[in-house]
């Protein structure tokens, strides 16, 4: 059994959201999966420095943090971001951009591809610091090998749709057995590293059938109902017009049994109070999604669903994005939002990036916090020629973090008790042959994208005009 000690840290935040929770000159104690121990680091080198075959990082000159939860991501979507530099109009909503980037993009894809893009896309995930992601792609096999190859803490959520073909399934039926071959095959595999979720894409481009389907499948195996909504205008528009008549979309989900403790929304951008009141009541969460959020122009209104009791989770929701830039876009986004509440305080902040996200997706028992009994995923972050988090106390620790952290890399990560990250440098990952192959896949989705476009050949097949809700239809 490994064991580790890191010691001296100049900062070691075991429990987020409290003064309490930070020690100075602490230490933490591994030993396999787990921690044993955390403390001033004179008591845990006194009671466990002196075995033999122990691992020691001294961390006088690091702050040493639990590592951050990425509650919603497309880890495997890097080649989508080359498509709006070739579009002759921007993109003006969440419809558009699905239409006009994500499933040209998502079609093309392949289960070599998407492993390699995801091998990509899981270097810059723990590249800053988050020990836990969700990853809502297709090829859900791809992405298993991707995550164990990283050693990463990952949560898939094969997604699921019906109004458009991709590359991976063809109808309904194909997702939905794709999904519980998933979760029987890879669902707390990996001493529990790999978790499986069920994800309908988004309300809008699921029939009812689809959406109900997966919220069964959910409850068969005791797992997470997770899809999109309220993202941008023109999703939100029209689904306020199809559902009037049921009180308004979240009302709708209500009906028909797609709310509670199980359920989690991406995004809900253009929510309101009332909508907000709903989903805190019936135990939903929802990850904010401030960063991409901000593309269209909009931002969730999160200090009202942290005062309604809302469990609150954040997610980067693009694969070039890191959670402490979303750490920052909470910060401003939410002091400049012209709205009655406003400000959420930053050791708040990184309390959402961890525990947060941890309780969430149910995990808050195994990560989440640098406790006794919780599995050993931390980072530390390399204070010595830091010129950004400069100077530091415990005082404007938090401050500090949430303001100038944006773009930071974790010196060494852990998962699972397991450095995958170490001196700034990949344990396990060829850092240059995986951006190498990432490369050769983009070069090559330039090239079929054009050559498509140039002979004006169809990106994907449509199945149904999306905002169809009949389960009666298209089943």
């Amino acid at each position: 059994m490994n064991k580790i000690l890191i010691r001296n840290c100049r900062y070691l935040v075991t429990l987020p959201g409290s003064m309490d929770g930070m020690i100075e000159n602490g230490a933490v104690y591994i030993e396999g999966s787990g921690i044993v121990a955390v403390g001033k680091s004179p008591e845990i080198e006194a009671q466990y420095g002196h075995q033999t075959g122990i691992d020691t990082l001294d961390a006088h000159e690091k702050a040493v943090l639990p590592g951050l939860v990425d509650a919603h991501n497309h880890v495997g979507e890097v080649h989508s971001l080359l498509v709006p530099g070739w579009l002759e109009a921007p993109l003006t909503g969440i419809i558009d951009a699905t239409d006009r980037m994500y499933w040209p993009a998502y079609n093309w894809l392949t289960e070599q591809s998407a492993y390699d893009l995801t091998l990509f896309g899981l270097l810059n995930v723990l590249k800053h610091g988050a020990t836990t992601h969700a990853d809502a792609m297709i090829f859900p096999d791809a992405i298993y090998r991707a995550s164990l190859e990283a050693r990463a803490r990952t949560i898939i959520q094969p997604q699921m749709i019906t109004s458009v073909q991709l590359s991976d399934a063809r109808d309904e039926q194909e997702y939905l057995a794709h999904t519980e071959a998933a979760i029987r095959n890879y669902h707390a595999v990996g001493n529990g590293l790999i978790h499986v979720d069920v994800h309908p894409s988004a309300i809008y481009n699921c029939t009812e059938g689809m959406l109900i389907k997966g919220m069964e499948l959910a409850s068969k195996y005791e797992v997470h109902f997770v899809t999109h909504i309220a993202e941008s205008p023109d999703e939100m528009d029209r689904l306020g017009a199809l559902f009037s008549d049921r009180g308004g979309i979240i009302q709708y989900l209500r009906s028909i049994g797609l709310l509670g403790p199980r359920t989690i929304l991406f995004h809900g951008t253009l929510l309101n109070e009332g909508d907000i009141d709903i989903l805190a009541e019936s135990g939903t969460s929802l990850v904010h999604c401030p960063s991409t959020n901000a593309w269209f122009g909009y931002c969730a209104y999160l200090p009202y669903m942290l005062q309604a009791g809302l469990r609150v989770g954040l997610g980067t929701d693009c694969v070039t994005h890191n959670m402490f830039n979303v750490i920052l876009s909470v910060l401003q986004h939410h002091n400049i939002m012209p709205r009655g509440l406003r400000r959420v305080d930053p050791m708040l902040i990184f309390e959402l990036a961890t525990l947060g996200g941890a309780r969430l997706l149910g995990m808050q028992d195994s990560i989440g916090s640098l406790e006794p009994g919780k599995k050993a995923d931390l980072i530390t972050l390399d204070l010595k020629d830091n010129t950004s988090l400069f100077p530091l106390s415990p005082q404007v620790f938090y401050s500090m973090l949430a303001l100038n952290g944006a773009g930071c890399e974790a010196n060494d990560v852990l998962i699972d008790g397991v450095f995958v990250r170490r001196n700034s440098e990949f344990t396990f990952l060829d850092e240059s042959a995986i951006i190498a192959r990432a490369r050769q896949w983009c070069d090559k989705f330039s090239i079929d994208y054009h050559r498509m476009k140039g002979a004006n050949q169809p990106m994907f097949h449509r199945v149904h005009q999306e905002f169809q809700h009949h389960k009666e239809r298209f089943i």
